[in-house]
């Protein structure tokens, strides 16, 4: 946990330390495709695929897509399968700085959570639940565009994994 507030204090920092400027790495009409994988999220490793398009020199908004399975087993007496898929709409607000590489944002998430849990037990019939619901939730983050086209994103907030990093591409 305590990375994880290392993490968010150097992003705010980061927020605080941004002044306007005339070299932009994030302009409206850029379209952009983030990869990633979660921490913190309690099913395994989540996957997550966002897609963001600019729509003005501030705002962009896309969806959002993460999945993510844990087996756990009991010694031959059965297995526990649990799945959580998460589909969501997201805007973001990026803030200007004095930078093309560097692209600081946090925004907001609307979208429905689907979690389930399944036991496969020896001496039991086959057990399932499935439980889903509407979602909202926030994030920060920022890019580093390591060319025109690659970057690395950070992300810090809800989806399925508390700590999202990954891979973006410029499309």
């Amino acid at each position: 946990m305590t990375k994880i507030k290392n993490i968010a204090f150097i992003t705010l920092a980061c927020f605080l330390y941004a002044t306007t400027s005339t070299a932009q790495s994030f302009q409206k009409g850029d379209k952009m495709l983030n990869i990633g994988v979660g921490i913190g999220g309690g099913f395994g490793i989540p996957v997550g695929l966002s897609y963001e398009q600019a729509v003005s020199d501030r705002i962009s908004v896309g969806a959002y897509a993460a999945f993510s399975t844990k087996k756990e087993s009991f010694g031959g007496y059965g297995n526990w399968k649990y799945t959580h898929i998460l589909a969501a709409a997201r805007g973001s607000y990026h803030l200007k700085v004095n930078s093309t590489k560097f692209d600081p944002y946090a925004g907001i998430m609307l979208g429905y959570n689907i979690a389930s849990v399944k036991w496969d037990g020896d001496d039991d019939a086959p057990f399932s639940a499935s439980a889903g619901g509407f979602l909202w939730g926030g994030h920060i983050g920022s890019r580093y565009w390591f060319t025109e086209k690659v970057g690395a994103f950070g992300e810090i907030g809800y989806g399925a994994g508390i700590l999202n990093l990954g891979v973006t591409f410029k499309l």
